[in-house]
């Protein structure tokens, strides 16, 4: 049983660390029962660049947010709704830097050492292999491509964006940021206040 606990445990820990985004949301009024139909704006409106810049990652998008929403009680209504939705992606290098510790490894070596053995003294050599001792850290810097997906909730009648929701993180593989999009996506909502 306590294996089981122990592996669960091991498992959501390293599940939940496989995240590379980080997700945040502002908002400047309360979403009321007002709001219950949206639509999205035309494609001009939206905007995405580098990888997102294709027709399969807008796709995933929508699909994506406009799961988020339904599940949320709100409808598609492209006459006449409450909110229009809008989404930014972006992909930017950026550099970063590290500071990584730097250590002194003494190398190891033989000394002399006193042993006693029934009562006499004797002299032997042992090895000493040191511990590696902190000196100092170098920093790095490193080029990065750093992703962020926005999306905005506009209240139709007063052109005023009331929500705004968005990831970012670092992105190493392109085919792997637009299949993660509907994750992202749902973490993003996850901020939503319904």
């Amino acid at each position: 049983m306590k294996k089981q606990i122990l592996t669960m445990l091991a498992l959501v820990a390293v599940l939940s660390s496989c995240s590379s985004y980080s997700y945040y949301a502002v908002s400047n009024k309360k979403l009321t029962a007002n709001y219950r139909t949206y639509a999205w704006l035309p494609e001009g409106k939206s905007k995405a660049s580098n990888i997102y810049d294709n027709d399969i990652a807008a796709d995933k998008i929508v699909e994506a947010a406009s799961t988020e929403l339904e599940n949320r009680g709100f409808k598609l209504d492209n006459n006449k709704p409450d909110l229009l939705l809008r989404y930014t992606a972006v992909v930017n290098r950026e550099t970063k830097s590290y500071n990584e510790p730097m250590y002194y490894d003494a190398p190891g070596r033989f000394v002399p050492r006193l042993g006693v053995h029934r009562g006499r003294a004797f002299y032997y050599y042992a090895y000493r292999d040191p511990f590696p001792v902190y000196v100092g850290s170098e920093q790095r810097t490193l080029r990065v491509k750093q992703g962020s997906i926005m999306i905005d909730l506009i209240d139709r009648k007063t052109s005023k964006v009331i929500w705004r929701g968005w990831a970012e993180g670092e992105l190493d593989n392109p085919e792997k940021a637009i299949a993660q999009l509907p994750k992202v996506i749902e973490h993003i909502f996850k901020k939503l206040p319904v």
